[in-house]
């Protein structure tokens, strides 16, 4: 299962501020794992970051769900 690296590089492409169920806080979720605070499925974007291209994912909503390559891809 692809692990996606917490580093500058990979948070520079993050898309999670712009998406719409965004909590306000924390990014590289599919990196560092879900939201601390509640998330409302308002859509997502996941499957428009390059981090979810290059690192091959296939599921979405990391903010919920916790990091790729926990159980999930």
């Amino acid at each position: 299962m692809p692990n996606v690296p917490d580093s500058p590089e990979i948070e520079e492409r993050c898309l999670c501020p712009r998406c719409p169920s965004f909590p306000k806080e924390g990014i590289l979720y599919c990196a560092r794992g879900k939201s601390q605070k509640p998330v409302t499925s308002s859509g997502c974007i996941c499957g428009d970051c390059a981090n979810f291209r290059e690192y091959d994912l296939l599921t979405y909503f990391y903010c919920l769900k916790g990091p790729a390559g926990k159980g999930l891809v």
